[in-house]
């Protein structure tokens, strides 16, 4: 079996950032995958599932709500890792693009106040796993790595060449 491009990504060298993972044709339209990267793998702690959880509901219903961009979301959801989110748009949308919508998203969660979105056992299969202050404890770290983010934060990492072996 192919790798998949994911698992191409060099998850040691990775930093927190917002990365295009991946743009797929789906016929006429072209569907973009972002990976919303908030912890950095094996140098941070990964989230805790009450974090994503309230996270997934928070940020996918602000996301299907905003004006701008509400009918082109397709999915928000967690990385089974627990380092971050994928959201996928409809259209060829780069990281310059995205960006602020993202930001909004995350100062939005960083600051969210009253009963979590589809938090309750009708709405949700498992709604008594949601910690709502770690949600926005996690949200204001990723923002604060938006607002000062650099170059690396929105790249991925270049592969490393294989080394040459030496020869006697």
């Amino acid at each position: 079996m192919e790798t998949i491009p994911s698992f191409q990504v060099d998850h040691t060298r990775l930093k927190c950032g917002l990365y295009v993972a991946r743009k797929d044709v789906l016929g006429y339209e072209t569907v973009t995958t972002f990976d919303i990267r908030m912890k950095r793998p094996y140098h941070e702690e990964v989230m805790e599932t009450g974090s994503v959880h309230a996270l997934e509901h928070i940020c996918a219903t602000f996301l299907r709500n905003d004006e701008l961009w509400k009918d082109k979301i397709i999915y928000f959801g967690p990385m089974g890792c627990r380092t971050g989110f994928y959201l996928i748009v409809n259209g060829d949308v780069d990281t310059d693009t995205i960006y602020p919508l993202v930001e909004r998203t995350f100062d939005y969660a960083a600051e969210f106040e009253g009963e979590i979105p589809g938090a309750t056992p009708k709405e949700c299969g498992f709604c008594v796993d949601m910690d709502l202050e770690k949600a926005k404890e996690d949200a204001a770290m990723y923002y604060n790595v938006l607002i000062d983010a650099k170059k690396e934060n929105f790249n991925y990492p270049k592969p490393r060449k294989p080394r040459e072996k030496k020869t006697k």
